[in-house]
């Protein structure tokens, strides 16, 4: 019997998402608790575009009414996957402001589908300025949706809710993806669309797990080579800071420096001063 690859896996996911979007606006809707009108992948060839390049783009990109949607998986969670999520959804953000020569219309939302997180099911996460303790902006929204802890009580017996069974689906075997498809339509499309998937020789034969986990280790590793390439003042500054949440929104600020974006800009989003992120670069 061949092998049946889940949702877990970029290019089952990618296919499935554009193939069927009512599911995978469904899933977006509930986790941002809001019904929109609107909704289109704004990179539907995202397969043959994106499947030998894990790592380099974005997943899926959408625009929602008035509002724009990054939606990553992240199918093997580590400390690079934060920061890298970070930055996707800053440089949308300014991205959409400086083509429109305005303020963002709207809101920059970023949904994290992550495997291998060890955390309760969806977490909100905030731009926040530690000084003052405060959200900096209403124009930055970023969700966690941890897909384990549905798989985990779905296998425990727990009774999900049908909202929760569409995150649990994202990782179920293809036995138990049947079986919950008895009882949840949108569960049932998901799962023909992923059995479609798994038929197809693009998405399978040229791109196993194997593959994309060698593709994400690769990209992974020469991210951290390329950190470690910076000389002097520079890492020697954020290597010197203090532990904890300071040295992380030093290092957030850096990389965003690093992808062009400028002083005053970096310094609204993370709250740092100026002065201070001057000083990072001294």
């Amino acid at each position: 019997m061949l092998k049946f690859y889940t949702a877990k896996y970029e290019s089952i996911f990618m296919y499935s998402a554009v193939k069927n979007q009512r599911v995978i606006k469904k899933i977006i809707e509930q986790i941002l608790n809001k019904k929109y009108n609107e909704f289109i992948i704004l990179n539907p060839n995202i397969i043959k575009d994106n499947i030998h390049n894990i790592g380099q783009k974005l997943d899926l990109l959408i625009k929602a009414d008035d509002e724009y949607i990054n939606v990553e998986l992240n199918s093997k969670y580590n400390k690079y996957i934060k920061e890298r999520n970070l930055l996707y959804v800053f440089k949308l953000c300014l991205d959409k402001s400086e083509k429109d020569k305005q303020t963002l219309k709207g809101c920059v939302r970023q949904i994290n589908i992550n495997f291998g997180r060890k955390s309760k099911g969806i977490e909100d996460i905030a731009v926040v300025n530690l000084t003052e303790n405060k959200k900096l902006t209403t124009k930055i929204e970023i969700k966690n949706l941890n897909v384990d802890f549905y798989i985990k009580k779905y296998y425990n017996n727990y009774k999900l809710t049908k909202e929760e069974e569409l995150y649990a689906m994202l990782g179920l075997e293809l036995e138990e993806l049947k079986k919950l498809s008895e009882r949840n339509d949108i569960v049932k499309e998901f799962k023909e669309s992923v059995e479609e998937a798994n038929k197809d020789e693009l998405v399978v034969k040229w791109f196993t797990p194997e593959q994309e986990r060698e593709m994400r280790e690769n990209y992974i590793k020469s991210e951290a080579e390329e950190k470690g390439m910076k000389k002097g003042k520079k890492e020697g500054i954020i290597e010197g800071r203090k532990a904890g949440k300071l040295e992380g929104l030093l290092q957030t600020a850096k990389n965003m420096l690093e992808a062009n974006m400028n002083i005053e800009t970096v310094s609204k989003l993370t709250g740092l001063s100026v002065k201070k992120i001057k000083d990072m670069l001294l």
